[in-house]
C-alpha cells in the first residue's frame, strides 16, 4: 500500500525542474529511476497519490486539486509538468484549472495519456482476476517480478482506486494555456502512438517517442529522461551540448 510524504524530492538540484505525476497504481517512487538519469542540474519533485484510508473517492477534478495545493510553491519554470497515463489525465486538468502566467515557462508534457472520452468504470467493476488479467495484458502494472497473489493483494487496490478517478465521463482534451508535448511508448497497447496523433485538439508543440510498452517510464528511464531534455530545450533547460553532457 502506497504511504509516506505526498510531495518528494528525488533530486535536488539549482536550475531546471521536472514534476512528476505517477500513473494509475503508481507512486512518487516510481520516478525515482528516471531522475537518476536527468541532468545534473536537475530538480526532480513527484506526488504521492492520498492513501486509500484517507476518505472517500477522488474524481479528476479532485484529485488535480490535490496535487495543485501540495505543488502550490512548484508551478514554475523553467520546467516541466509531466504526467504519465492517468497522471497526464490529471496533469492537463491541472492546467484547465490554474489559469498560469505565461512568464511562469512550465511546460506540460502528457506521457501515453488515456484514450479520450473512454470511461474507465467497465475496469474498475472487473473482479480481482479480470482487472489482473487485463492489466497484465495492457501493461498497466510493472514488471516487478511478483507472484499474482501478491499483485492482486497490494498492488490491485490502488490501480482500482485510481481508474476510478476517470469516472464514467473519462478523460476529455481540451486545450490549455500551457504549451503542449505529447510523449509515448512505441510498443504501447494501452496508449499506442496512433493515438497521439488524435490529440490536435490540444496543438502540441512536439511529439516524441520511447521504445518501450506503457510503463516505459519505468522500464526505459534513460531513453526516457532523454526524451525529456530534447522536450526541456524549449521550456528553458540547458542547449544540446550541456544536457547532452549530463545525462547519465
Amino acid at each position: 500500500m502506497r504511504s509516506g510524504p505526498q510531495r518528494v524530492v528525488l533530486k535536488q538540484g539549482t536550475g531546471f525542474r521536472l514534476i512528476c505525476l505517477p500513473f494509475a497504481g503508481g507512486s512518487a517512487r516510481s520516478f525515482v529511476k528516471l531522475a537518476r538519469h536527468t541532468p545534473d542540474d536537475w530538480e526532480v519533485v513527484a506526488v504521492q497519490p492520498p492513501p486509500l484510508s484517507e476518505g472517500g473517492a477522488l474524481d479528476l477534478d479532485g484529485l488535480a486539486e490535490f496535487y495543485l495545493g501540495l505543488l502550490a510553491g512548484e508551478l514554475h519554470g523553467p520546467g516541466l509538468l509531466f504526467g504519465h497515463s492517468l497522471g497526464a489525465a490529471v496533469a492537463h486538468r491541472m492546467a484547465r484549472l490554474r489559469a498560469p502566467d505565461p512568464s511562469e515557462d512550465l511546460h506540460l508534457v502528457l506521457s501515453a495519456p488515456p484514450a479520450p472520452v473512454a470511461p474507465a468504470s467497465d475496469l474498475v467493476d472487473l473482479d480481482d482476476a479480470g482487472l489482473f488479467a487485463l492489466a497484465t495484458r495492457r501493461g498497466f502494472l510493472p514488471e516487478w517480478g511478483v507472484s499474482q497473489d501478491f499483485a492482486m493483494r497490494f498492488l490491485l487496490p490502488n490501480l482500482r482506486a485510481d481508474l476510478a478517478v476517470l469516472g464514467k465521463r473519462g478523460w476529455v482534451p481540451e486545450p490549455v494555456a500551457m504549451p503542449v508535448h505529447l510523449l509515448g511508448g512505441s510498443h504501447d497497447i494501452a496508449a499506442p502512438p496512433a493515438s497521439l496523433a488524435a490529440l490536435d485538439v490540444l496543438a502540441p508543440r512536439s511529439t516524441h517517442l520511447v521504445d518501450g510498452g506503457h510503463l516505459y517510464v519505468t522500464e526505459q528511464p534513460e531513453e526516457t529522461a532523454r526524451a525529456l531534455v530534447r522536450i526541456g530545450r524549449e521550456a528553458g533547460a540547458p542547449g544540446p551540448s550541456e544536457a547532452d553532457q549530463t545525462v547519465a
